[in-house]
């Protein structure tokens, strides 16, 4: 069995899984996002190129990818979709790893403090399973040392082109015509203090 794990913290519950190569070519580096542009830019133009989802809350998550393999856990839930590996690597980011390739300009992925959270992965198109293993409303859950993720990486001679609509595992996240670079709160930092309000309640508990 190919199997890799890798530990990443989920600043704002975010996480992204990518061809940085493919990605990084597909910037723009603007200055004047709105969240319509930010949503197209990660669901359409990086179609096959990024997955992003949401986690259930911030914190520093344990994941293991499976290639060709399947996992025999029971997942809470799940969801897919599917990539295209072109220089052997797939690596997994953080939601200041995005942001950042964004804002600034000559700032690609990954960050270099992420740079070695790569997994080991043939050239092609994948069928990509994503799987949270355990039950987001267990206040009690430890994500310490142990995997709480599960990603399935499933090849695919021809493209499966998965698609999907919105961010994977949110109803929330902004899809508007408001600024992205806003010094003013903005939806997208309701949602993120709803998130952190929920962990300060699941660690007050």
């Amino acid at each position: 069995m190919s199997t890799q794990k890798l530990k990443i913290i989920a600043d704002g519950s975010i996480i992204a899984i990518a061809n940085a190569q493919r990605y990084n070519e597909t910037l723009k580096n603007q200055t004047n996002w709105t969240w319509k542009h930010v949503n197209e830019f990660f669901l359409e133009a990086n179609r096959d190129n990024l997955i992003v989802f949401v986690t259930a809350w911030e914190d520093e998550w344990i994941f293991e990818f499976l290639i060709n393999e399947k996992t025999n856990q029971t997942a809470f839930r799940q969801f897919e979709q599917s990539i295209e590996v072109t220089d052997e690597n797939l690596y997994l980011v953080n939601w200041t790893d995005l942001t950042s390739s964004l804002q600034f300009e000559n700032t690609k992925i990954p960050d270099k403090i992420n740079k070695d959270l790569k997994i080991k992965i043939p050239n092609g198109f994948y069928r990509v399973i994503v799987k949270q293993l355990f039950d987001n409303d267990n206040d009690d859950y430890s994500s310490e040392n142990k995997v709480s993720y599960v990603v399935e990486l499933i090849s695919e001679t021809d493209n499966p082109d998965i698609k999907t609509e919105k961010i994977s595992w949110t109803e929330d996240f902004p899809n508007d015509n408001t600024s992205f670079l806003n010094d003013e709160p903005n939806e997208l930092d309701d949602f993120l203090d709803q998130l952190l309000e929920k962990d300060k309640i699941n660690t007050e508990k």
